[in-house]
């Protein structure tokens, strides 16, 4: 099964960074099972608007059978406070389960809110070798770029 939806933060909000091109903040949320893994991939922002479409999401797997859940950050490219609670939960019922969850690591400034909160010896992170993710790798990041509202063309 295959599962892929997008969650856009207050679309029409820009993200300008130096040398970089705008973008609608937006979480793309990449979830399938492979055999008895079930991989969710996160690009993008993961925030307070976002957060909770993917609790919801892993909640909804870890509903399954799935005897592994790998959740991949390589394509994150911001964690909020918000975003943390959402992995400490998650981590918290996976221990009290059968501790079927497994974190494969995000980029530098991802994997540093995790240090920094002090969150990395407490959740079930894995080296990206370890993991069967079908998806890893693949994305490495991801633009919408925007000229100009829809509503806002020439007819």
């Amino acid at each position: 099964m295959f599962r892929q939806h997008a969650v856009h933060s207050q679309e029409g909000d820009l993200l300008c960074r130096s040398g970089q091109l705008c973008a609608p903040q937006q979480l793309w949320i990449r979830s399938e099972r492979d055999g008895r893994v079930h991989v969710v991939e996160l690009v993008g922002e993961l925030d307070m608007t976002t957060a909770q479409a993917f609790e919801d999401e892993l909640k909804r797997v870890e509903a399954t059978d799935a005897a592994q859940i790998v959740v991949d950050l390589s394509g994150l490219t911001f964690i909020s406070a918000d975003g943390l609670k959402a992995f400490i939960h998650a981590s918290a019922r996976s221990r009290h389960g059968d501790n079927r969850l497994r974190i494969v690591r995000g980029p530098d400034e991802v994997q540093r809110t995790f240090e920094t909160s002090g969150l990395v010896s407490r959740l079930p992170f894995t080296d990206e070798a370890d993991t069967t993710s079908p998806w890893h790798g693949q994305v490495s990041r991801a633009f919408i770029f925007v000229a100009s509202p829809v509503q806002d063309w020439p007819r």
